[in-house]
């Protein structure tokens, strides 16, 4: 049984001028043998949380359970877990057998066994060949390896990763990600990764939990964060280019109908869009979003069917084999995707069809969805 949970969980920094929540009421339960990714931006509590689980950070309320225990207050080389730093923490003045060796030999193994066990996670980790290297000599990426090695060479119950792949270059990162998804698979760990590249999260977390000031924004399977947000945060953060957000009006004309209005446009709403809670912000402001591929260039001559945005096209993007077109319609910009033989140049008129079974709706002030 390796699983872990947070209950009610706080962390709370006091000094003489102002209390600082840092984590906030936080609560999760990580099942056996998962892969569960902290995403949020700088500052919003996701590694003080993975140190709250280390034990290199004390709880402010709630408890910590690992393997149906509470060890709030047991010390951090007692929980029987392996964290992996953003900057390796290899010892210069060893080898690379060394370090991997370094935490069986607190632990009294056997030499024969620290031989077997350092080779066999060398050979994983296709670093075998390294081991009489010091740190200095190899690449970032090997050393990414050599700290791997030192994590899973003593089968922790937990494996914590605290952005371990944002000191790399890009190809090295791609390269480190999938080599931490086989052995992930491999190993089957209970593996909780903190990074702030929504990239990392989506492509490899069977969970993601999104953070955001010290709490939680949502907690879900990587497409249903990403094709069903709560909130606008969440809608923003995962995703890029980001989601596309437009303030307007709703109204109901005499037909009883629903449209989404503003100044520079008059968009339908399709009935099944329209909940009880929906209709609760008639003749009041909502936010819409949605994101760049659920939208389409129309032609200029289309007539006007209530999904037609029209504006002018104010930046191009080439990226890979995607254009993004930026339009600027009325005072909001909106993100087109649009395949690489899609020739837009600044200043175009367009129309923009909006796919209104893929929109969200949200409350202006708060930023929750609207169901």
């Amino acid at each position: 049984m390796r699983k872990v949970a947070l209950k009610n969980v706080w962390k709370i920094y006091t000094n003489a001028k102002n209390v600082s929540p840092a984590v906030q009421d936080f609560n999760l339960e990580i099942e056996e043998g998962e892969f569960i990714v902290f995403v949020g931006p700088s500052g919003c509590g996701k590694t003080t949380t993975l140190r709250m689980i280390a034990g290199l950070e004390s709880i402010t309320k709630g408890t910590l359970e690992i393997d149906g225990k509470i060890v709030n207050d047991v010390s951090p080389k007692d929980r029987n877990i392996a964290m992996v730093f953003q900057n390796y923490a290899l010892y210069p003045n060893f080898d690379l057998f060394e370090n991997i060796a370094f935490g069986l030999r607190l632990r009294k193994v056997e030499k024969y066994k620290i031989d077997e066990m350092v080779s066999e996670k060398a050979r994983k980790l296709q670093i075998d060949h390294l081991l009489d290297r010091q740190p200095k000599d190899i690449s970032g990426g090997q050393r990414q390896r050599v700290a791997l090695g030192r994590a899973i060479v003593r089968d922790p119950s937990v494996f914590l990763m605290d952005e371990p792949l944002s000191n790399l270059d890009a190809k090295m990162r791609t390269e480190m990600r999938t080599e931490i998804i086989k052995l992930h698979k491999e190993l089957k760990a209970t593996t909780v990764y903190v990074t702030h590249d929504q990239t990392e999260a989506m492509t490899m977390g069977d969970r993601i939990v999104v953070m955001n000031a010290g709490e939680i924004q949502q907690i879900g399977e990587p497409e249903e964060i990403y094709t069903n947000p709560k909130n606008m945060f969440t809608a923003g953060f995962i995703g890029s280019p980001q989601a596309n957000f437009i303030r307007a009006r709703l109204i109901r004309n005499h037909s009883g109908e629903y449209w989404f209005s503003n100044s520079y446009f008059l968009i339908r709403i399709p009935g099944e869009k329209v909940t009880e809670n929906l209709k609760e912000y008639v003749n009041g402001d909502v936010v819409g979003g949605i994101r760049p591929e659920f939208l389409e260039m129309a032609k200029t001559d289309e007539e006007e069917d209530g999904s037609l945005l029209k504006g002018e096209v104010d930046l191009v993007e080439l990226i890979g084999a995607n254009r993004y077109v930026y339009v600027k319609c009325g005072t909001d910009t909106v993100t087109v995707r649009c395949p690489i033989w899609a020739k837009y140049g600044t200043g175009d008129k367009v129309k923009i069809r909006l796919n209104m079974n893929l929109f969200w709706f949200f409350n202006p002030t708060t930023g929750e969805r609207i169901y």
